[in-house]
């Protein structure tokens, strides 16, 4: 291909999604350095006395995360009423004390702890999402939405779903979705289309509910932890609470509940005798620290089991401790030692600590002082955390939350007004108790054996339980009018953004044949990407095109094999079995590339010398948090059995290294730029 070339379709498609996959992952890694939100931008920067910015806009070094924050978020009711001290002080003092904080990474401890989970599961969520905002959604025309559906095929439930989305973003199905909700608690009942597309996403969120809580190694850990807060919220106190009449009272006295503080701390500041002395826990903090410390009391019960059965000398156990306790350039020093020397992080450790220890050291010490290292990292990332959410002085925690609760006021009080609280409080108990129970292990009948829960049994969960979403949305937008059309309003505006500026005079055109979604490409992003393309060399340009490529046939066998996948589960949930099959995982390109970040994870190597390992090495391992389970492989027949039926990695992604060094830098500027000039166009 030369320059005068032109890239196709499909392959603009892929290097768009190669260069988004890739940037979105690396900005949301960069948050473990409290440098990251410093040069972030908008709206974390110095203000003028008109709340705007002090100094005209830089790029910034996160570009995909400011532009789905500033493009989205930013314009939403309540959040543009926060005060400009919201952003840049508070929220942003928060985020670089947990960049401060020294978190611990999944190299260190051996296995991919829930924070990497729950951080490469929010990247794929948010490219998803960015990759709209940049090449916008095509449309040809806007498609019959009472076009004869059949719920029982999965390309009709993903044509509905496309077709509900071009009629958001085209049409006025925003206005249609709230006159339907302002009459009736039956959404589903608005068109065909809207009620397969609801389908449609409670199978994708099934599919995640059950990656996350099922076939993750740490999900009985994340359904522990929802179920010990689900415990301590007093739910009963809250009811009593909304059944005052005063909607100030109301408010105040959930302030007081929540937030409210009496220790010395708060009293001697109060009297002007200390200056930000520490002053207790509120509630909601208590609540907080509580679910970490009994965590953490898991983690020490471990350790102490470890220094008992003495596997490990307490030299080498001394060693560990030292190194916990240096900075964060000793940690980040092991780390890149071990992994430049393929030594595991214990080897590298003991070789700046005391190398004299390394000439003893057996394999069963090293495997007890890996896990000792990970357990001991489990606790000071928990009080780490606890620090700075329940314990810095000032208290941004409880400064955010109030704020938030200021900005939610007036809403709060209409809503308080004029719908019945307390029986959404109670729907919103009921829906965790029922998530909580379909979660966990069921005992088949007559047998020591359990059956682990599949996507299925969350689909299920979800169509018993929309009703109750359905119904506070009704009782919102009947009985608050002003409410309802302020929220209408801002989605109608926000969704806008998804507009491509190539697409016009939609009504000129013809919908496309039997519904399909026209031909996917880079959209708006097109002229960028073939820019940056035609500028490489050629023989860069034959390398690249030769990934992209590869990609692009990786991306088709995903997609077909999210498609087979979501019918097995239709089939199933309409009673038509396929047994015999053991891929246990849902429908969703989004799973599939979720698990290729966790794969990809380095890892130390489990013996002192040896190669590293990655997060598809390890999946199967979850942290110890008792005695005598660490790192337990010989988990419960539950916990195995989806683990080792999981096949929702599907096939490895393809090896595009090359792209994202020969283009992702462009990219980066390219996106920077766009997003710092939609802030000058509508200047906050």
């Amino acid at each position: 291909m030369t320059s005068g070339d032109s890239l196709t379709a499909a392959q603009l498609r892929a290097l768009l999604d190669i260069l988004i996959h890739h940037e979105t992952y690396a900005e949301v890694q960069s948050f473990q350095d409290a440098q990251a939100i410093e040069t972030y931008g908008w709206p974390f920067v110095d203000r003028d006395e008109k709340g705007g910015p002090a100094k005209p806009h830089d790029l910034s070094s996160s570009p995909l995360l400011q532009l789905l924050l500033t493009r989205l978020l930013l314009g939403a009711p309540a959040a543009r009423d926060l005060s400009t001290e919201f952003w840049p002080v508070k929220f942003k003092g928060i985020m670089r004390q947990l960049g401060d904080a020294d978190l611990s990474d999944s190299y260190d401890k051996g296995t991919l702890g829930t924070r990497k989970r729950l951080a490469t599961a929010a990247s794929v969520i948010h490219e998803a999402v960015t990759r709209g905002l940049l090449s916008g959604v095509s449309c040809d025309g806007l498609p019959d939405l009472h076009f004869p559906y059949d719920e029982e095929k999965a390309e009709h439930l993903t044509k509905a779903w496309h077709d509900c989305v071009r009629h958001l973003v085209y049409g006025d199905l925003v206005d249609g979705v709230f006159d339907q909700l302002t009459r009736t608690e039956d959404l589903e009942a608005h068109s065909p289309a809207l009620k397969a597309a609801v389908q449609y996403a409670e199978l994708y969120i099934a599919t995640f509910l059950h990656q996350t809580f099922i076939l993750s190694a740490e999900g009985p850990y994340l359904l522990k932890l929802i179920e010990n807060v689900h415990r301590l919220v007093p739910y009963t106190v809250i009811g009593q609470t909304l059944r005052l009449g005063n909607a100030a009272s109301m408010i105040n006295a959930m302030s007081r509940l929540f937030l409210s503080k009496l220790s010395v701390g708060a009293m001697t500041n109060w009297m002007g005798l200390t200056s930000n002395a520490a002053n207790g826990m509120n509630l909601l903090q208590r609540i907080i620290s509580l679910v970490l410390e009994w965590d953490a009391a898991d983690f020490r019960k471990s350790t102490e089991k470890m220094k008992l059965d003495r596997n490990a000398s307490s030299e080498q156990m001394s060693a560990i401790d030292r190194h916990l306790a240096a900075d964060r350039n000793q940690h980040e020093l092991a780390r890149k030692k071990s992994i430049l020397d393929k030594s595991s992080i214990i080897f590298a450790i003991f070789e700046i600590e005391n190398p004299q220890l390394l000439e003893s050291l057996t394999d069963r010490q090293h495997i007890s002082c890996l896990e000792y290292y990970a357990a001991q990292l489990a606790i000071r990332d928990r009080e780490h955390i606890t620090d700075v959410l329940c314990n810095s002085s000032p208290d941004l925690t409880t400064a955010i939350v109030l704020e938030g609760l200021a900005a939610l006021d007036p809403m709060i009080r209409v809503v308080h007004k004029n719908v019945d609280l307390r029986k959404h409080l109670g729907a919103m108990e009921s829906f965790l108790g029922d998530f909580i129970k379909t979660a966990k292990p069921k005992a088949q009948d007559k047998s020591s054996k359990v059956d682990s829960p599949a996507v299925q049994d969350f689909v299920r969960l979800l169509q018993r339980n929309d009703h109750l979403l359905w119904s506070y949305l009704h009782d919102f937008c009947s009985g608050c009018p002003e409410l309802r059309d302020t929220w209408r309003e801002w989605m109608k505006g926000a969704i806008k953004v998804f507009r491509r500026k190539s697409e016009s005079n939609l009504n000129n055109r013809t919908p496309p044949v039997n519904g399909e979604p026209p031909t996917d490409d880079a959209g708006d992003m097109r002229p960028i990407l073939q820019d940056s393309f035609d500028k490489l060399t050629e023989s860069q340009r034959g390398i690249v095109l030769e990934r992209i490529d590869v990609h692009s046939e990786h991306l088709a066998t995903l997609g077909k094999l999210s498609k087979a996948k979501m019918q097995k589960i239709i089939d199933e949930l309409h009673g038509r079995s396929q047994a015999g099959t053991g891929d246990v995982s849902g429908p969703g390109i989004y799973a599939s590339r979720w698990q290729a970040l966790l794969d990809q994870t380095l890892v130390t190597p489990v013996t002192p010398k040896g190669p590293l390992r990655s997060g598809k090495d390890v999946k199967r391992l979850r942290a110890a948090r008792k005695p005598g389970t660490q790192g337990d492989k010989q988990a419960s027949d539950a916990d195995a059995a989806p683990l080792e039926q999981d096949g929702s990695s599907g096939p490895a992604p393809p090896d595009v290294s090359a792209v994202v060094e020969m283009l992702g830098s462009q990219f980066k500027d390219a996106v920077a730029r766009i997003s710092r000039d939609g802030l000058q166009e509508g200047e906050p």
